[in-house]
């Protein structure tokens, strides 16, 4: 029998077709799906352990590179010179290595106590937060943390009356000084303390020290003046007199910093005196190390000062000293000196 047209279309209609469904159901779907989820999971956690561990290396190895004793000795000496040098009698904590970090930028940080020489203890009056960027920028901050809510910061140091303006020394006479030597006069023997004091006249180290030989202090900062009266306005008027006292480099005792380590002294003694110059060129060698390899904030200024030490020497006006109450209250006393002020007291520890 011959097939005809419209049994040949019915061949081809989908009713003839068996429908094939999926053989898995919605188990199987929720459960590829979590397969998925766990798989890009595992990538991108095996992706940020990668990432740690590369991470971790790269800053373990910026700590073995400046960890090493030349690079750190070049941060702890920017900090020593720099601080230290623009402080009267102020010291940096040397010897705690662990307080040393560096960021992955390579800037070094570093967060050290803050120290003062009374009588021979060190006792702490802060903290400085200090950062060297690896272009040279050098940052710090400092916070006090004075014993007491009403206590004296460190006295100024004034200049001589005939480098300013030719005032008779005599006339010297201030309520501050008044006090200082009151209250110097009125501390008993089982005591230390710390006081500054200024010159009536310029004058090299070695002289200073030598006014101060027969004394038992210790000597740990000395003003220099480096021709900073060219430059700025500083006088002001106090109790009918003018005093004059400026921002200014101090001279400090000897601090080494070579590629083995670093050592330092505490005091400018009177028997060493004959090694000042010594001291005198170290100084002079710290200033121009720190104004041609930092970037800090008065750098153009210690230029200025390092040419005028270069032409005309070093010379001071005052210095800090330590020792028995009763020997500072003998430099009292002594013709040259002028313009006392009582620092930081402390019970007897003088060797």
């Amino acid at each position: 029998m011959s097939k005809t047209p419209h049994d040949e279309e019915r061949v081809f209609q989908e009713e003839d077709f068996e429908y094939q469904r999926p053989e898995w159901g919605h188990k199987q779907f929720k459960r590829m799906v979590w397969k998925t989820r766990w798989k890009f999971f595992l990538n991108a956690g095996g992706a940020l352990f990668l990432i740690f561990m590369v991470y971790h290396i790269y800053v373990s190895s910026l700590h073995i590179y400046f960890d090493q004793s030349k690079v750190r000795n070049d941060f702890i000496r920017s900090i020593v010179s720099v601080v230290e040098m623009h402080g009267d009698g102020l010291r940096v904590e040397k010897t705690n290595y662990e307080l040393f970090e560096v960021t992955p930028l390579l800037t070094q940080k570093a967060n050290l106590k803050i120290y003062r020489h009374v009588g021979s203890w060190e006792v702490i009056t802060g903290e400085i937060q200090a950062e060297l960027s690896i272009t040279g920028k050098f940052t710090y901050t400092i916070t006090n943390t004075g014993a007491y809510m009403n206590g004296n910061n460190p006295g100024p140091f004034y200049l001589p009356y005939s480098l300013v303006d030719g005032i008779p020394t005599k006339d010297k006479d201030a309520s501050d000084e008044s006090s200082s030597l009151n209250r110097l006069r009125k501390i008993d023997d089982g005591h230390v303390a710390e006081m500054s004091l200024s010159l009536k006249n310029l004058a090299h180290p070695d002289q200073l020290m030598q006014l101060l030989t027969d004394y038992d202090v210790a000597v740990t900062a000395m003003p220099i003046y480096s021709g900073e009266l060219k430059d700025q306005d500083i006088s002001y008027s106090r109790s009918g007199m003018f005093n004059y006292n400026i921002p200014h480099l101090s001279l400090k005792p000897l601090s080494e910093f070579k590629e083995d380590g670093a050592n330092w002294y505490n005091y400018f003694v009177p028997e060493d005196s004959g090694q000042m110059q010594e001291q005198v060129q170290a100084m002079l060698s710290d200033l121009e190390w720190m104004s041609n390899h930092l970037e800090y904030s008065g750098a153009e200024l210690d230029k200025q000062r390092l040419a005028y030490l270069k032409k005309n020497g070093v010379q001071v006006y005052g210095a800090v000293v330590t020792g028995p109450v009763r020997e500072l209250e003998k430099l009292t006393k002594v013709p040259e000196f002028q313009h006392f002020q009582l620092n930081r007291v402390e019970i007897w520890n003088w060797d």
